[in-house]
């Protein structure tokens, strides 16, 4: 075996999608509170009632109105208020986490090895994403589902990047933060998995057998790379 082909996913793995979609969920929901009740709400409500949305519908506003109106805003102008401003900035506080550049590069090995993004969600969406945190000229390649026609764990998306790579699965390494659609994809058709696990979580039984390794960040990356590359 070596290491030819470094694989990543985009959220939660490169990028801090949830810390960003965290804040404009608070902002959003913080916004309409003040603006269609008399008290407003405070950070402790805020933050349960955020909390409470993701759980319900982890991407995107549609389900703002009747999220909303279950807990007290039953304005309609209120949801869609908070829905417009939501999707108006789909990508405040997006950003790297710390290292990542250095990271891919890394990964690189000066271009001996090449990097490529797999992720899911619609292209034009993740398109802009990638625009927008400029990692075009440090990835070879990247795969986007609404592009491709399916989405992780679909064996399909991960054997393009395979092919898009020219290497075999043993040659090639995936790191993703999730155990259902990056880790279990990955090892479906052979290639080594890196769970990303920023909070310390036990790994789910029912997700199967687990990874090959385990970092809590991207600094953690450089020894598992270094390793794989033995």
């Amino acid at each position: 075996m070596s290491l030819d082909l470094v694989l990543f996913d985009l959220d939660d793995t490169l990028c801090d999608y949830a810390g960003a979609r965290l804040g404009r969920l608070r902002t959003a929901f913080g916004r309409a509170f003040a603006a269609h009740t008399d008290g407003g709400i405070d950070r402790a409500r805020l933050d349960e009632l955020v909390a409470a949305s993701i759980a319900e519908a982890p991407h995107g506003a549609d389900h703002f109105p009747a999220f909303l109106a279950r807990h007290g805003l039953t304005d309609p102008k209120a949801a869609d208020e908070a829905r417009r401003w939501f999707s108006e900035h789909r990508f405040l506080g997006l950003q790297l986490f710390p290292d990542a550049i250095r990271l891919l590069g890394l990964a690189r090995a000066d271009g001996a090895r090449r990097v490529g993004l797999i992720t899911n969600g619609p292209a034009d969406v993740q398109r802009a994403k990638i625009d927008l945190l400029e990692l075009w000229t440090h990835v070879d390649f990247a795969i986007i589902s609404g592009e491709f026609g399916v989405e992780k764990p679909d064996p399909a998306i991960f054997r393009e990047a395979l092919r898009l790579g020219e290497v075999s699965a043993e040659d090639a390494v995936f790191i993703g933060d999730s155990p259902d659609y990056d880790m279990a994809g990955a090892r479906a058709v052979g290639i080594r998995t890196v769970w990303m696990n920023l909070a310390g979580l036990f790994w789910p039984a029912e997700a199967g057998p687990p990874p090959d390794a385990v970092i809590r960040g991207l600094g953690e990356l450089e020894a598992v790379l270094a390793a794989a590359a033995r």
